[in-house]
């Protein structure tokens, strides 16, 4: 018997709990066993990785940041598909700068993925960054997310 899933509307809505230990079997379930994560990479420094956790202990994905030669604060954001369409990428990137206490994360999309621009340039405090010619270049927008202030 196949299960039903409950419409988005009708599910609670996940609250995150906390940043905990980032659990690599969760994020190779997410994104395959060849999913590009910034940890070992040479031209990657500073990696702090966490697994995203919700208030009934759920793991809601995983969430990154690191620092390259050129760029800092550069965040790798991956939401359970159970979770998504819920706003929880950007909660995800603010508790991650809250937690590191960092002013800004930097953001690479890739040009196919309209949901994941769409949703971002719906952000308070983002500002597109990249030109026509690195989006052609490398196929990515990209963003600088700055952290709310209260």
């Amino acid at each position: 018997m196949q299960e039903l899933k409950q419409p988005l509307q009708e599910r609670e809505p996940v609250e995150i709990q906390n940043l905990g230990d980032f659990d690599l079997r969760y994020f190779q379930e997410l994104q395959g066993k060849d999913g590009w994560l910034a940890i070992g990479q040479e031209n990657c420094e500073n990696q702090r990785y966490f697994t995203v956790n919700g208030n009934n202990g759920e793991k809601l994905g995983i969430v990154g940041v690191y620092d390259t030669a050129d760029e800092k604060n550069v965040t790798h954001t991956v939401v359970d598909p159970k979770y998504r369409g819920q706003g929880l990428a950007a909660k995800f990137k603010q508790r991650l700068m809250d937690e590191l206490n960092l002013p800004f994360v930097t953001m690479t999309i890739d040009l196919d993925n309209a949901a994941s621009i769409q949703a971002t340039e719906k952000l308070p405090d983002v500002k597109k960054i990249s030109d026509e010619q690195y989006e052609k270049d490398f196929h990515k927008v990209k963003y600088v997310y700055e952290r709310k202030r209260d």
